[in-house]
């Protein structure tokens, strides 16, 4: 096991593949130490805490020893929405801090609370998924984005060329910040498509709208043309944030034709800002409705308007669900969830979130499941 180690205050802190940090008090290291060896420690100290290292959020990790179950969250492990693609959420967390972003990651006011999943259990759990779905769909995408940037999955390499042996197409959403050339090389003939966050090419406008004032926009083109350049499908995906980049979503069209994005699938995906909920509203931004985007999408090119059909996206028998909308239900809380006064509760091989809750981990709720689409379970506690 590789990890860097220092001491800060009254820890001892070890860094595991740079984004897994394992906190230690000093005066548990010495007794934890002789009893397990420094190595052992990290793993079995039961005084650790463990933190995302980017976030400073406090970090679980889910392994199948956990018994933690990879369906029923929109923030980690698998969903299926009743298609031939699979979602896989490896980790949360994000190195941009964009002033649109929908689940208000980076530097974040709502998250709390971080997740990494461990790459086997991972993969055993999308084998199980895909054998189930191939029983009603010839072909399975996976398809790699999160609530957050998934290249920062310390396993992301792997992930990718193990799923490509289960998948049909293995695809991916990233903002390319962290992907380098070499990367591409090594995932040439794995890695199908790359669904790449581009909002800009203005640098100065681009840095306003990632949030971040060292954003490199260059890096972003230099990696969108290596990849047109590789075996490895490029699709552009601005966020049209009305009143900020109205006029540089043409030049980014112009800008992936160019270099020929799209060689098997279509080569832009473009989004319209959404307001949600917990998610970022940048100031100013001026009301776009969908009938308008797609009107305006219409008058640059009518190709611009996607379809599932255009991925090869086809609807497909959906796993059961194991509650229905209305169900009462007590639940035992497990973890944290990802933002304040919401729990996660494990049952019937689902993981639930249970909203507006002041209960603690170990206590049991009396709820009711107000969610079970995509079987993303939500529960209410009454």
């Amino acid at each position: 096991m590789k990890y860097e180690k220092r001491i800060e205050g009254n820890e001892v802190v070890f860094l595991l593949h740079g984004i897994i940090e394992v906190r230690i008090p000093k005066k548990f290291y010495e007794i934890c130490c002789k009893r397990y060896g420094e190595e052992g420690m990290i793993s079995f100290c039961p005084y650790k805490n463990i933190y995302n290292a980017l976030t400073g959020r406090r970090l679980y990790y889910i392994s199948k020893e956990s018994n933690i179950p990879l369906i029923g969250h929109s923030a980690f492990g698998i969903i299926d929405r009743g298609t031939n693609l699979l979602q896989v959420r490896p980790i949360t967390g994000c190195n941009l801090n964009c002033i649109f972003c929908s689940v208000d990651e980076g530097i974040s006011r709502t998250r709390v609370t971080d997740y990494i999943v461990d790459l086997d259990y991972l993969l055993e759990e999308f084998e199980k998924i895909a054998e189930f779905k191939r029983k009603y769909c010839k072909s399975i995408e996976a398809h790699i984005d999160g609530q957050g940037e998934p290249f920062l999955y310390p396993w992301i390499e792997e992930l990718i060329k193990s799923l490509s042996k289960v998948a049909d197409v293995v695809s991916i959403q990233t903002n390319g910040t962290l992907i380098t050339k070499e990367m591409i090389k090594k995932l040439d003939g794995y890695l199908d498509r790359i669904n790449l966050s581009i909002h800009s090419l203005n640098e100065e406008k681009a840095k306003l709208l990632v949030g971040k004032k060292d954003y490199e926009l260059q890096h972003i083109i230099e990696i969108a043309e290596e990849i047109v350049s590789s075996n490895i499908d490029l699709l552009l995906a601005p966020v049209w944030i009305p009143g900020y980049n109205d006029d540089e979503i043409p030049k980014i069209i112009e800008f992936g034709k160019k270099i020929g994005a799209g060689k098997k699938w279509k080569a832009f995906g473009i989004q319209k800002f959404v307001r949600y909920r917990f998610g970022r509203i940048p100031k100013g931004v001026k009301r776009m409705d969908f009938k308008t985007f797609f009107k305006k999408l219409a008058a640059m090119n009518k190709d611009l308007i996607l379809s599932p059909e255009d991925f090869g996206i086809i609807k497909c028998r959906e796993l059961p669900k194991k509650f229905r909308v209305g169900e009462k239900v007590k639940l035992k809380l497990e973890m944290y969830g990802r933002i304040k006064d919401e729990m996660i509760a494990i049952a019937r091989e689902r993981v639930i979130q249970v909203v507006d809750t002041n209960k603690k981990i170990g206590e049991y709720v009396k709820a009711r499941i107000t969610r079970n689409k995509d079987n993303i379970y939500v529960a209410k506690e009454i």
